[in-house]
């Protein structure tokens, strides 16, 4: 089967091609607030989540006392600086 171009079917195209973006727009538009609600919402939870788990640690009994060990981290190479005169 052999199509032909023409120009109705060029003026087709662009007007699907512009109505497809005007609806993609609309619905991205009327999508954005809910989007970023429900973030600050996930971010509020998040951020009270960890104020509690300070809470607690401040809680303890006076004199208890405990060790938290830091994970390994590379602290970084040595650099020696060598002063040159002119």
């Amino acid at each position: 089967m052999i199509y032909e171009a023409s120009l109705r079917g060029l003026f087709n195209f662009i007007f699907w091609l512009v109505a497809i973006s005007f609806i993609l727009r609309l619905i991205a538009r009327l999508a954005t607030p809910y989007v970023v609600r429900k973030a600050q919402e996930q971010m509020r939870n998040q951020m009270n989540g960890q104020g509690t788990d300070h809470t607690q640690q401040r809680r303890r009994q006076e004199g208890e006392v405990t060790v938290e060990k830091q994970p390994n981290r590379p602290q970084g190479e040595y650099t020696d600086y060598i002063e040159i005169k002119d």
